[in-house]
């Protein structure tokens, strides 16, 4: 598998991407403000935001999107927020979360980032799982934030 920043000629490419994971999200990324569309032009290949895309055999197999000097809710100097993280169904459990992970932290690091903040919520186990695994720590939850019983995770990890 090969990691690359994203190019404006991905736009399509991540749009496909992300209507195949869609569901998983709560609530989905087409029923959010902008859609996703929106979501994908707004971040890719800006300069503070793009994704880093995991190919393989020509194949989007998973993607992350960030946005530099934004935790999430705020700007914060140094500080970086994951927009998006998905890995594609049929290519789970092969560590491609991991790797797009340590390549987007390289990635900030070299871009003076000290912090990356992600979200995610409290029906979604996996994902939970998955940032601590990845050294996340919990920075904040917002109860009933998504729904009743349907709380808003946050998780920080530092770079230094």
């Amino acid at each position: 598998m090969e990691i690359r920043e994203g190019l404006p000629d991905d736009l399509g490419r991540l749009i496909d991407f992300m209507e195949l994971v869609d569901h998983e999200f709560v609530p989905p990324l087409s029923l959010r403000p902008g859609g996703i569309y929106d979501r994908v032009s707004g971040t890719l290949a800006k300069v503070d935001s793009n994704f880093l895309i995991g190919e393989s055999n020509g194949r989007v197999v998973g993607a992350v999107g960030y946005r530099k000097n934004w935790n999430g809710i705020e700007e914060v100097m140094g500080e970086a927020y994951i927009s998006f993280i998905a890995v594609h169904p049929g290519y789970r459990g092969q560590n491609i979360a991991r790797l797009l992970d340590r390549a987007l932290a390289k990635k900030l690091w070299s871009d003076w980032m000290t912090h990356v903040n992600v979200t995610t919520w409290s029906t979604n186990p996996g994902a939970y799982r998955m940032y601590q695994q990845l050294g996340y720590v919990v920075s904040k939850t917002l109860e009933d934030h998504r729904g009743p019983g349907v709380d808003t995770i946050y998780f920080r990890k530092s770079f230094k």
